[in-house]
């Protein structure tokens, strides 16, 4: 699984998410969690990014070292965004394609991702 392949998707990770939630330790937090409860575990896993990122721009940590809890830090902000983003109502992998092509826009790119989300496109007439 990886870039340019055919892995996770956005479509994927939501329905896991939303099946999970309704699943373990993870249905209490369902049944009582504001929005704001999960955007405080989201702003908790970037803080422990942050702290790990922190100790290796400082040498107690090499980067290489420390890699594999780097990756699990960037795994968990992105399962709770997205349960964020689901309790908000957002598809995130719309916004984020709808977003990623304005800003190819303003900044002159032509870069953009296609409506469907499958690739992405140096058509600078794709809007």
């Amino acid at each position: 699984m990886g870039y340019m392949t055919d892995g996770l998707t956005f479509n994927v990770l939501r329905q896991a998410n939303e099946f999970r939630l309704k699943t373990a330790k993870y249905k209490k937090c369902e049944d009582s969690w504001t929005t704001a409860h999960w955007l405080q575990a989201l702003v908790g896993e970037l803080g422990e990014l942050a702290n790990i990122m922190k100790k290796v721009d400082r040498g107690d940590f090499v980067f290489d070292k420390v890699k594999t809890d780097i990756e699990n830090e960037l795994a968990d902000v992105q399962t709770y965004l997205d349960i964020l983003a689901f309790k908000m109502g957002i598809d995130l992998g719309e916004v984020t394609i709808r977003k990623f092509n304005e800003v190819s826009n303003r900044i002159g790119s032509m870069v953009k991702i296609l409506h469907d989300g499958s690739d992405y496109s140096l058509d600078p007439t794709l809007k």
